[in-house]
């Protein structure tokens, strides 16, 4: 079950995750999602609810969607979603 996050959303990581390559801020956009073959029965690449993550140090990190929150750049999501 997706949180609903999208292509170019700004997000920050949570301070309940690690990784020494993240910049202090946390912050980075969506750049996709990440999909993979779970299982040898799967036809295709299936969701596993992460994101491929363009942190602004310029370094690309793969962190699972409840690791991540969104940022709160002035866009009313509600109103987005509806329409």
């Amino acid at each position: 079950m997706t949180m609903g996050f999208k292509k170019g959303d700004f997000v920050r990581v949570k301070d309940t995750t690690h990784d020494s390559r993240m910049p202090a801020s946390r912050l980075g956009h969506i750049l996709e999602e990440y999909k993979t073959i779970v299982h040898y029965t799967d036809k295709k690449p299936v969701s596993t609810d992460s994101w491929m993550i363009f942190m602004t140090n310029g370094i690309i990190l793969r962190f699972h969607e409840m690791f991540l929150e969104y940022v709160d750049d002035g866009t009313d999501r509600e109103r987005e979603r509806a329409g």
